[in-house]
């Protein structure tokens, strides 16, 4: 280690999960974005035409992957990576986002407020509507192929003229959509027609629909018309083709209320443990030269690709752990009683289904050379960070991942976190059961839990991977939210002094 800046390479280490990791922090530069970007082969089945949904956590890489297929020299790098042969040839393809922001400062649809006010009591037609109405309208906005210019020709001047022009102004075509949802349904078939006739596809995608209204309870209703909608039409249109990226819990039948939500052909996006070693090292091998040549004493764990997604990363696992070892050591202490580094990371972030966000995989690097650099004169000669450091941003991480929760999708596990505080885990189901009836949950209403029964409410945390029942009959939760919760653990890490 002596040739190698030890205190840069922990500060470029701090620097791969900007915004605490999350998508909507992701650089807009796209030569930034591609680089940091890995391509799992779990993508493959996410890009099969039939697949009209892709599900996933918070944090699992849904936004990463739906920006990515806004961005031509991207899609090509994913389909030439993970040498896709199924698909129509990218040339052969439009891909156009009908909801979401593909770069963070995009305005190009009606704002939550806006979306709240003028959709208040909106009928399941007049949802459908709305969808129609940005369907249409993010297509006349297309500039990269001829689509546009034959959906015009069968529209009213004005209606081509709103949708196009001010699409993120809602009450000025709402009503004229639903008007003439007949012949604007008519256009989207001849269409279709047109792209059978000369051999393209068109895929319409969306994220963010989470962020489509501000309260959660009020997201049902559009989302089940949405899902509606596509699910009817892909019965109806060959060649126009939805990817609609939407988080696990909002897929819930008791949220949704939408029996048929069975017969969509969706996909679930879940990462292997050594995807998330690749993910993390590729952006360590994209971020400086320094860097690189650090990763490159392991022969062959790094390689430059001949794509604008930069340096790649091996695929052989036990290269993984080589530099795990190198730069950390082999056990979590002076034995392997205290647990192999290499494994006790994974393990350590994992919900009850054994899933690991790589949001959370990335920060915990993050947060652990920050640590370092605050100890940084106590840095060994041998190695670049220590256990104490993970340990210590393990219980970081756990609580970011707890107010992230609570701030952005289910605001009422705050109060249910003053209840929990001080209890060790695993727990009598009783115990736990208590610890909600005693909470008081918040009067307002998007602050409120979506079920009010305690059983309930312990049903859909588990559901979340949050809490899970054992044979015993006890709740268990697991590292990743039981700092967090300030919950204590039983022969748990203790947080470094």
């Amino acid at each position: 280690m002596a040739e190698f800046d030890k205190k840069k390479l922990l500060e470029l280490m701090g620097a791969v999960a900007p915004g605490k990791a999350t998508a909507e922090q992701e650089s807009d530069d796209e030569d930034v974005f591609l680089k940091n970007f890995l391509p799992v082969v779990d993508y493959r089945k996410a890009l099969e035409p039939s697949i009209l949904l892709i599900q996933g956590g918070r944090g699992v890489g849904k936004t990463e992957l739906f920006r990515l297929l806004a961005i031509p020299s991207g899609r090509e790098a994913l389909v030439n990576s993970l040498n896709i042969r199924g698909l129509a040839p990218l040339n052969q393809t439009r891909w156009i986002a009908g909801f979401g922001r593909t770069r963070k400062t995009a305005k190009r649809f009606p704002s939550p407020e806006i979306i709240e006010k003028e959709m208040q009591n909106a009928t399941n037609l007049e949802w459908r509507s709305f969808w129609l109405g940005l369907i249409l309208g993010v297509i006349l906005q297309e500039q990269e192929s001829d689509i546009a210019s034959i959906i015009g020709q069968e529209l009213e001047p004005n209606i081509t003229t709103i949708l196009k022009n001010r699409l993120s102004l809602l009450s000025e075509w709402r009503i004229l959509v639903k008007d003439n949802f007949e012949h604007l349904n008519y256009v989207l078939d001849k269409l279709d027609e047109q792209l059978i006739s000369s051999d393209q596809w068109l895929f319409i995608t969306y994220d963010e629909l989470d962020r489509l209204l501000t309260t959660y309870n009020a997201l049902a209703n559009p989302i089940r018309e949405l899902l509606a909608f596509w699910l009817d039409r892909s019965r109806r249109w060959e060649r126009i083709r939805p990817k609609i990226f939407l988080r696990t819990d909002l897929f819930r039948e008791e949220f949704l209320g939408f029996p048929d939500a069975s017969k969509l052909q969706s996909h679930r996006l879940e990462w292997q443990r050594s995807w998330l070693y690749q993910l993390w090292i590729k952006r360590l091998a994209n971020s400086d030269q320094e860097m690189r040549d650090y990763l490159q004493m392991i022969p062959n764990l790094i390689y430059e690709s001949s794509t604008q997604l930069g340096w790649n990363v091996s695929s052989d696992e036990r290269l993984f752990e080589e530099l795990i070892e190198n730069m950390i050591g082999k056990y979590m202490g002076v034995s392997p009683k205290k647990g192999i580094t290499y494994r006790w990371i994974p393990n350590h972030l994992q919900d009850t289904g054994g899933r690991i966000a790589p949001r959370s995989f990335l920060k915990l690097f993050d947060l652990a050379a920050a640590k370092r650099l605050e100890r940084f004169e106590q840095l060994t000669e041998l190695y670049l960070l220590q256990p104490p450091d993970l340990q210590s941003a393990l219980m970081d991480t756990s609580e970011d991942r707890i107010k992230e929760l609570a701030q952005e999708e289910y605001p009422w596990l705050e109060s249910l976190k003053t209840k929990l505080e001080g209890l060790k885990t695993p727990m009598p189901k009783e115990t736990f059961l208590e610890a909600v009836r005693s909470t008081k949950w918040s009067p307002e209403k998007e602050n409120k839990p979506p079920v009010q029964e305690p059983e309930g409410i312990v049903q859909y945390l588990i559901q979340l991977g949050v809490v899970e029942s054992q044979i015993d009959d006890r709740i268990n939760i697991p590292e990743i939210y039981s700092y967090g919760f300030k919950v204590k653990r039983r022969g748990g890490v203790q947080r470094p002094q």
